[in-house]
Parts: C-alpha cells; structure tokens; sequence
C-alpha cells in the first residue's frame, strides 16, 4: 500500500501559525486579579431552620437587599456575621439562642 501524501489540517495549522506576524507590545502590563471568599473548594455547612425561620430569614435578606442594593444571599449573611463577631454582644446572643431553643 502506498503512504498517503498531501496537507493535513495539523499541518495547515501550523504553518499558518508560522506566516502570521503578531507584533508583541513591549509595554503591555497584565495584571492578575485574586477572588476573594472562593467557597467551591470546601463542602456545604448544613443548616437546619423551620419553615418560620425560613421565612425570617428570607425577610431579613430582602430588607438588606433593599437597603444595600445589591444581591445578598444567606452564605454572604453569615460571612458578615463571622467578619463582625467582635463588635457583637455576646450575652444578648448567647440569651437569644437560649430563647429559641
């Protein structure tokens, strides 16, 4: 059998690549931006609430919606709670606790 001759699409390819002329800026500066709070990695935190909790709980989060005027999920409430828990009384909390349960 006799080996097939001719262009393939690999060799276009490269050859194209190699007839193309790209000037490279010399004063281009690219900057790399992190995110912050990247939660995929880790694995969800079960949280159990009655339908009335739910329910508050959802109220809560359209009342700051609606004063912020951004998106603000439950996730994004409990990490400012976490972010702010020197600032909160920690007696009244511990009592309210007590209260629902």
């Amino acid at each position: 059998m006799s080996k097939l001759t001719g262009v393939t699409g690999l060799s276009r390819r490269g050859s194209a690549k190699e007839t193309q002329n790209v000037p490279k800026s010399q004063g281009k500066i690219t900057t790399v931006s992190t995110r912050r709070n990247i939660t995929t990695g880790t694995s969800p935190m079960p949280l159990r609430l009655t339908e009335n909790d739910k329910a508050n709980l959802n109220l809560w989060l359209e009342a700051l919606e609606a004063e912020s005027g951004k998106n603000i999920t439950a996730a994004k409430l409990f990490r400012g709670l976490i972010n702010m828990k020197e600032k909160i009384n920690t007696k009244g909390l511990i009592r309210s606790i007590n209260d629902v349960t």
